[in-house]
């Protein structure tokens, strides 16, 4: 029960002055399938020049730096493109806008522009933010229990 004058629970008393926040967000691995990497990737591929062939290991850097809590292996990027790749394929039947190859230098990635593009990937990202509230719940329905436990 907490004191209606304060937010404070009666068991506790005041913070001690100087004491840190102890609100830090742990650095996270993205793995393969994990809908809160799936969201972050999506919400940065969005916002990737579109009609430009990028290294892929390029996009990797970009995308580590701009999440520096996360860190995002090649072969994770990869593996959720070839998802949303297949994801376009499957919503508009073979037209090429997701572009995956290999050059001399290694993997790489073309978005080619439509005006379908960004509503797809708005489309993803929601799936994904939805997703990840469900692992929430379920996290917190489940006494901390995961699909990773």
């Amino acid at each position: 029960m907490t004191d209606p004058t304060t937010s404070t629970p009666p068991m506790l008393g005041p913070i001690p002055d100087g004491m840190p926040d102890p609100g830090l967000t742990p650095p996270q691995i993205a793995r393969s399938g994990d809908p809160f990497a799936r969201l972050r990737l999506i919400h940065f591929v969005s916002r990737v020049r579109r009609n430009t062939t990028h290294q892929l290991r390029d996009v990797v850097a970009a995308l580590n730096a701009a999440f520096l809590d996360w860190s995002f292996a090649e072969r994770v990027v990869l593996a959720e493109l070839v998802q949303l790749q297949a994801n376009w394929s499957i919503s508009f039947h073979g037209e090429d806008r997701i572009v995956l190859d290999r050059n001399e230098r290694g993997h790489t990635l073309l978005i080619v522009d439509s005006t379908k593009m960004s509503p797809f990937l708005v489309a993803e990202a929601r799936r994904a933010a939805e997703a990840c509230d469900e692992e929430l719940r379920r996290f917190t329905l489940g006494d901390g229990v995961t699909t990773d436990n």
